[in-house]
């Protein structure tokens, strides 16, 4: 049960410094120490925002960014590393949850990851992206129901996805079921729309079906296109046309689905509002997807949560939390 009901959450819209994980790092813990000061409890971050999202898998063929995905490779985030270390720090520091989304390397492989820190600086655990979307799935693998948290806390129930996830009814009822009450929905930037000079409103429209349909107050945070990352990541005139400047999307929705606050498509920095849990329940009067207003004699889903691998080790340590102590990395 939450003990605190009404607080201030921030929804971070940025940029990265692509493929250099301690800049974007740096950068990120700018944003956690002005949300801090601020007053925010929760600060929330876009997917791969460390070190940055593979925009060129989107421009050519899947060989002509190979150099680009080793340097990715390179610095991807390993569980314990001296970079977990930092964000860890910059959580236990400036007293805050905090939800930043990275590209993870285990094993040989590449994941997207959501990692949430609680105010001691503990990883209290991670999701992983269940299904990398279409040209996505050449850079990252699949996660599982394995890493679909939801954290009890003091702020009350709080967990994420990814990008289209949100699309996914599986996924939605899902995080339903564990009742979730305060949900970080992290994306890259929104759908080019060769309509508007501005982020196609399809991405926010699922945020907000997501809020309304689970009744969660929810953090929707995206990065922005600029002219750095393109100075990255295009290497032709014609891949330089494929996106615009801006496409950043980034809002705090209710449970009701109305947009309490948003931020401008074109400008980095950090949005605020502050949430009431009591609202919650109100929607659930009308709507439980997971409860009430479910049908479970004519229609039931069935996760299997255990962790899927290609090959099992018996007997195999796998934290999925990790204290402050256990964090911090020496080389």
């Amino acid at each position: 049960m939450a003990k605190i009901k009404q607080y201030k959450v921030a929804a971070v819209q940025m940029a990265p410094v692509q493929n250099d994980t301690d800049a974007t790092i740096t950068k990120v813990i700018g944003f956690v120490e002005d949300a801090a000061k601020e007053g925010a409890k929760i600060v929330a971050f876009p997917e791969a925002v460390i070190p940055g999202y593979p925009w060129w898998i989107w421009m050519d063929g899947p060989m002509q960014g190979m150099d680009l995905f080793c340097q990715l490779y390179d610095q991807a985030v390993e569980i314990p590393s001296r970079q977990v270390a930092r964000l860890s720090q910059a959580a236990k520091d400036n007293g805050v949850y905090m939800c930043v989304s990275v590209t993870e390397k285990d094993g040989g492989s590449l994941y997207l990851t959501q990692l949430w820190f609680n105010p001691a600086g503990d990883l209290m655990g991670k999701h992983r992206k269940m299904k990398a979307t279409s040209n996505e799935m050449t850079v990252w693998g699949d996660g599982d129901a394995s890493m679909m948290p939801v954290f009890e806390t003091e702020l009350g129930n709080l967990g994420g996805l990814q990008c289209w996830e949100h699309y996914i009814p599986h996924n939605v009822a899902t995080m339903a079921a564990k009742n979730e009450q305060v949900h970080v929905s992290a994306w890259p930037i929104g759908m080019p729309d060769p309509g508007a000079s501005f982020a196609d409103e399809q991405c926010a429209t699922g945020a907000q079906y997501y809020a309304l349909s689970t009744g969660t107050w929810t953090l929707c945070t995206s990065q922005l296109w600029t002219p750095e990352l393109e100075a990255v990541c295009c290497k032709t005139d014609a891949q330089k046309q494929v996106l615009a400047y801006g496409h950043g999307f980034t809002r705090i929705v209710s449970p009701t689905g109305c947009v309490v606050a948003q931020m401008p498509h074109d400008e980095e920095g950090i949005l605020y509002a502050d949430i009431d849990l009591n609202l919650i329940p109100v929607t659930k009067y009308f709507m439980d997807p997971a409860g009430h207003y479910s049908t479970p004699g004519n229609m039931q889903l069935f996760v299997d949560a255990s962790r899927q691998k290609p090959v099992h080790i018996v007997d195999e340590p796998m934290p999925q939390a990790l204290s402050y102590e256990e964090i911090q990395f020496e080389e």
